[in-house]
């Protein structure tokens, strides 16, 4: 009888926070699931999608710079440090070394 009522209390609890909880979801999904009508997008934006990109230099007579390649070089390192510790491991796990 004294677990019942311990037990009473923790129940109105869970239940009254899930009401809660269930009131403050509703609350908060209604405005966000009024439909309203679709705004239209101004003809400037609109057509920006449909013309094709023209780079500042085209791409036949790029060079890039020294810091440039020197980036991509450093990124590229790290890959393939990466891609050798994989070919070791798996080598080395497939050979029982």
């Amino acid at each position: 009888s004294l677990e019942q009522a311990q037990s009473i209390p923790v129940f109105t609890m869970a239940s009254t926070a899930s009401a809660m909880l269930r009131r403050a979801v509703q609350r908060s999904v209604a405005p966000s699931l009024s439909l309203g009508k679709p705004t239209a997008l101004p003809v400037s934006i609109r057509s920006a999608t449909t013309k094709a990109a023209s780079p500042e230099t085209p791409l036949m007579h790029y060079t890039s710079t020294q810091q440039a390649t020197s980036s991509i070089n450093h990124r590229i390192f790290y890959v393939n440090v990466v891609a050798m510790v994989l070919v070791y491991d798996i080598g080395s796990s497939m050979l029982d070394i």
